[in-house]
């Protein structure tokens, strides 16, 4: 099983993240987060609704040729849309756990998170590696997997400035 957090520069300030499951299936999920202190003692506006845990839609303000200011509306639809409110155990709930049993059937399964500094990636994607790693062996104890052979490689890696690190081993330059 593979996790990888990628950082990934955006053209406007999104506040939400993307995280995206592989198996045999793509799945193209949305974790909205809240706005930070930083964000709130500015008195920035929070620019991303969340509907029907399906779409959302981003506000964007700009500013017209004549600086008459303006928003403009897009719409965003996706597999799954968390919104700012869920748990990290929601979000593995719907985004890792579905995974895991597929590397059982002797393929590999990646989950990813990207956006920009500051979306909430770290927090995120964090805890998960652990909680998918509990699932595993869980699942490896069982009478059925017991005595297969299984061989398990985690890697756990954030692409930050065009370089590689490996989080499992202290952010070690990869």
């Amino acid at each position: 099983m593979h996790i990888d957090a990628l950082c990934l520069p955006s053209y406007t300030q999104f506040y939400f993240q993307k995280i995206v499951s592989l198996p045999d299936f793509s799945s193209f999920q949305v974790r909205k987060r809240p706005l930070n202190k930083k964000e709130i003692s500015r008195k920035e506006d929070d620019i991303v609704t969340v509907h029907e845990n399906a779409y959302l839609t981003v506000y964007e303000p700009k500013l017209k040729v004549d600086l008459t200011a303006y928003v403009e509306k897009h719409e965003f639809c996706f597999d799954a849309v968390l919104d700012e409110h869920v748990t990290n155990d929601e979000v593995y709930r719907a985004t890792v756990e579905p995974i895991i049993p597929t590397i059982f059937q002797r393929t590999k399964a990646t989950c990813f998170a990207y956006g920009q500094t500051g979306s909430g990636k770290t927090y995120t994607m964090q805890p998960l590696p652990l909680r998918a790693a509990e699932d595993i062996v869980r699942l490896l104890g069982q009478p059925f997997y017991r005595n297969l052979r299984y061989k398990l490689w985690l890697s756990y890696f954030e692409i930050y400035g065009g370089k590689l690190f490996d989080l499992l081993h202290d952010r070690r330059f990869a």
